[in-house]
Formats: C-alpha cells, sequence, structure tokens
C-alpha cells in the first residue's frame, strides 16, 4: 500500500542572539565564561541554560 500521506512541513526558526555581558559587569562576565566553559566542552544544554540566566540578569540588573 502507497504512502498518501502529505508531508508536512515545519518552519525552523532562526534562534535570537547570544546575549552579550554588559559592559564592566563582572555577574555578567562569569555568566559569559560559564557559556564558552560550557560550549568548549560540548554541553549545549549548559550553553542555553547560561543565555537564560544571563538575560535574566540583564533585566534585573541593567534595564531600567
Amino acid at each position: 500500500m502507497a504512502n498518501t500521506e502529505t508531508p508536512k512541513e515545519y518552519g525552523l526558526t532562526e534562534l535570537p542572539p547570544e546575549p552579550k555581558p554588559f559592559p564592566g559587569c563582572k555577574v555578567c562576565l562569569g555568566f559569559s565564561v560559564r557559556r564558552e566553559n560550557a560550549r568548549s566542552r560540548g554541553d549545549y544544554s549548559a550553553v542555553s541554560d547560561a543565555n537564560v540566566v544571563l538575560r535574566r540578569h540583564w533585566a534585573e540588573a541593567h534595564v531600567s
């Protein structure tokens, strides 16, 4: 029996750019270093976690 199902299309979305550390902020720098260390060992889940934490920190500490 032939497969008569129409293929489904899935749209891929581009990820937002990674947050950058706020100039002069040691906390931001620490999260950024944590992210790069995770990336260097291939732990992309930890890279994503560090991005979330850095974005949250940005929102709490650097956005008025």
